[in-house]
């Protein structure tokens, strides 16, 4: 029986098995590192237009410097997210 949520029964009390091998999701799938740096990126770049927008709010370079990557980092999130869901 296939059992992707590692449910099982311990065979030994106390001892709890491991659920999947380093570097592997329950789902089998490996994990991605580039679709964690595009979200630390964007939560980067969202917070510092956030906090130049309050500084400087008159200041349209800083909102284009920190919100077309922001958009961008957004925009590959998508295109990964919807290229994963369709293979």
């Amino acid at each position: 029986m296939d059992d992707p949520y590692g449910i099982r029964p311990n065979q030994r009390s106390g001892t709890p098995e491991p659920l999947s091998a380093a570097g592997i999701r329950p789902g089998g799938e490996p994990r991605d590192r580039a679709t964690g740096t595009l979200w630390v990126v964007l939560a980067v770049c969202v917070g510092l237009n956030a906090v130049f927008s309050i500084v400087k709010p008159d200041d349209v370079l800083f909102s284009l410097v920190f919100g077309i990557p922001a958009v961008l980092c957004l925009v590959m999130l998508v295109a990964r997210y919807l290229g994963r869901r369709r293979s």
